[in-house]
């Protein structure tokens, strides 16, 4: 009887387990929020909604204030991502390397989300090198501010174009190649 209550306990747990990315195998879920299923939506021009202010504490600097109206006028990459994300730990190296290739033509600012301290999101910023700003958002606070096109999976990623509005929306990693074109075609006017 002992081993039958063992094997019905072990039976519940594995139905409440995480993959290897962290995703709840039964909802998909990764800490509340919905893995992302690569799926791209682009905003025709004369349908796009004006993107919201993002601002808040830098990750590398809590005394510093990171806000993208410092960047009015120029393409805003705005990628949601945290350090526990195992997506956003692989897409961590093409996000930096699409940066630094499109630094006259695009600002990224990161927005991590959901780390309970700076440590965390700070020593994900040093292992992958990344050197564009990223704002601390423990409570989500700033990622929500996106109504007319939620960034609703970590990772996502926001083009935002040089009138300051939504332009794409990208649920889950991206490549650095896609996303230089999808920079290059949102620049353009596209």
């Amino acid at each position: 009887m002992a081993v039958v209550a063992v094997l019905l306990i072990l039976v519940g747990l594995a139905g409440c387990s995480t993959n290897s990315a962290g995703q709840n195998s039964q909802t998909g879920s990764e800490n509340g929020y919905v893995a992302g299923d690569n799926q791209l939506t682009r905003v025709p021009v004369k349908d796009r909604k004006q993107a919201p202010v993002i601002s808040g504490p830098s990750v590398a600097d809590t005394d510093k204030t990171i806000s993208s109206a410092d960047h009015a006028g120029t393409v805003i990459v705005v990628n949601v991502w945290g350090s526990w994300c195992g997506p956003c730990r692989k897409e961590a190296p093409d996000l930096q390397e699409a940066s630094a290739e499109t630094a006259g033509t695009a600002q990224f600012i990161g927005i991590d989300s959901r780390d309970s301290g700076v440590a965390q999101p700070r020593a994900f910023q040093r292992a992958n090198k990344i050197d564009y700003p990223s704002i601390y958002d423990p409570d989500g606070s700033q990622v929500v501010k996106f109504e007319n096109l939620p960034p609703s999976a970590i990772p996502s990623t926001m083009v935002i174009d040089k009138q300051g509005r939504v332009a794409v929306r990208i649920l889950g990693p991206i490549s650095k190649a896609t996303l230089v074109d999808i920079i290059s075609d949102v620049a353009a006017g596209k």
